[in-house]
């Protein structure tokens, strides 16, 4: 079989294992309407994925993807979830390694035109980020968590009454898969709550009193901390 035909093959050989453990009782619950309780804004990166979460995500999470996890471009998608839907959790998920984070600091000007406008767009947060070009791997982290703060800042500047009443938590999270934090490949970090960058007054917020401990320990993190909340 041609490669570019395997993964093809292994999709819908998959889908019949699938088929094999959720049978027609599975589907009942949401054949007609959906009910998911987070609403999931990320990057299209591969890499990328909900399986990381480790629960079924079937009628659980609304996702919205695209490079950079911009909320600008998907607002859309997000207002569905949030006014239609009524999910009660927006995750706003970045990751380690970011293609796109990278792209904005080199010249990307013969990219196609659609790339160069998503990748303008994502310069915002960033650009005025000064470094050392032969520093950029040491500093990507740092970046990668001030574009999930502002994509955080976007979010609560439209959500504000929702937050204010508390029918809305808004969370910013870094999918580290390559171990940046030292807490391990895979791990999910809590950077920020509604706007709030320091671990230590997210880790005591009492929407996490129910964590145990050590939870906190790996989960409560930050390369950069904003001197000031509200970003």
């Amino acid at each position: 079989m041609k490669p570019t035909l395997e993964i093809i093959y292994k999709i819908f050989k998959g889908n019949l294992e699938y088929l094999k453990n959720h049978d027609e009782n599975y589907f009942i619950p949401f054949k007609d309407s959906q009910n998911p309780r987070i609403a999931l804004l990320t990057c299209s990166d591969a890499r990328v994925q909900t399986s990381i979460f480790g629960i079924d995500s079937m009628n659980e999470i609304f996702v919205a993807r695209d490079i950079g996890n911009q909320i600008m471009p998907v607002f859309g998608s997000i207002d569905y979830a949030i006014y239609n839907l009524k999910t009660p959790i927006l995750l706003i998920m970045g990751h380690s390694h970011c293609g796109a984070i990278k792209a904005v600091f080199s010249n990307y000007e013969d990219q196609p035109f659609d790339i160069i406008r998503e990748l303008d767009h994502l310069s915002i947060p960033i650009r005025h980020i000064k470094h050392r070009k032969h520093q950029f791997d040491e500093e990507w982290l740092r970046i990668t968590e001030l574009n999930v703060d502002y994509q955080v800042k976007l979010a609560i500047k439209k959500y504000h009454e929702l937050i204010e009443n508390n029918e809305l938590l808004v969370i910013g999270i870094i999918d580290d898969f390559a171990n940046v934090y030292q807490m391990g490949e895979g791990r999910l970090i809590i950077i920020n709550v509604n706007g709030t960058t320091d671990p230590e007054k997210n880790r005591n917020k009492p929407v996490f009193e129910n964590f145990d401990p050590e939870l906190k320990n790996q989960i409560f993190k930050r390369a950069h901390i904003h001197k000031n909340e509200g970003l």
